[in-house]
């Protein structure tokens, strides 16, 4: 799964079918717009704005444990999360919005619903 938005303020950041669908999964309530250079989008609230680009901006940073039976996703590396958080410089409290989306994606990540 791929990212396909951008990270600018001034951009709507697009998103497949496939991500569409895994944010449905974790209850939040997006609507796919048209958009000129993809067929999906979705706007982000504004409120919601500094949350999903801290999520966006740590999305290499899950850790992952390989077994035999597949991989299993264990979390956010906070140390990396941190890092991250003061590069963007983004408030402290997204921290427990990233804690949040973090738990959701997890269930979804490791194959529960």
């Amino acid at each position: 799964m791929a990212r396909v938005g951008k990270v600018d303020a001034e951009t709507a950041v697009t998103i497949d079918d496939d991500l569409a669908a895994q944010f449905r999964k974790m209850g939040a309530s997006v609507e796919a717009a048209p958009d000129e250079t993809t067929s999906e989008a979705i706007e982000i609230m504004a409120s919601n704005r500094d949350s999903m680009l801290g999520f966006l901006a740590v999305e290499t940073q899950w850790r992952v444990a390989a077994t035999t039976g597949g991989m299993i996703w264990l979390g956010l590396d906070y140390n990396a999360v941190d890092v991250v958080m003061r590069r963007q410089t983004l408030p402290d409290a997204i921290f427990a919005d990233l804690a949040t989306m973090e738990a959701s994606a997890l269930s979804i990540l490791n194959g529960g619903e």
